[in-house]
């Protein structure tokens, strides 16, 4: 995901000959099936990119509704350099601000609060767990595609 959005972050600023991003595509190689959709090949593997549905085979277009890699190098190969209408509205700038719109009212002091009688009736006890024996992992356990 994080390639994905520097990729669109680096499609959309203008060229300034700092950065070649047909360096991250060299190992890809895309074949146009028909008009919206293609086959992108990367290490053996055949990845199909529907742009049109907006849907890559590897899932990640559809699931985190960006680009995939395999879409950003179709996208790049037909020459759109505005990336925009294939992202979902969530990353949108409005999305944001109309999140964010709406007054958030604070709360009031402790005292002030009206609790009802069964929640302040109700007990809460710790986890009955118990902590794993032997020295915490230091690295957290990384996903497949992470691993690369």
């Amino acid at each position: 995901m994080f390639l994905a959005l520097l990729l669109i972050i680096l499609l959309c600023i203008p060229n300034q000959n700092s950065f070649n991003v047909s360096l991250i595509f060299k190992h890809l190689h895309v074949v146009a099936s028909f008009e919206y959709i293609f086959a992108v090949y990367e290490s053996g593997i055949r990845y199909i990119v529907c742009l049109e549905r907006k849907t890559c085979s590897c899932g990640r277009f559809q699931h985190d509704e960006i680009p995939c890699t395999h879409a950003m190098v179709v996208l790049k190969k037909r020459n759109i350099k505005d990336v925009h209408p294939y992202c979902s509205d969530y990353y949108k700038h409005d999305a944001l601000t109309n999140t964010y719109a709406v007054p958030i009212e604070p709360m009031p002091d402790k005292s002030d609060w009206i609790a009802p009688k069964c929640v302040l009736e109700e007990v809460v006890l710790p986890p009955r767990y118990k902590k794993i024996p032997g020295r915490p992992r230091k690295n957290r356990k990384k996903n497949l595609d992470e691993k690369i």
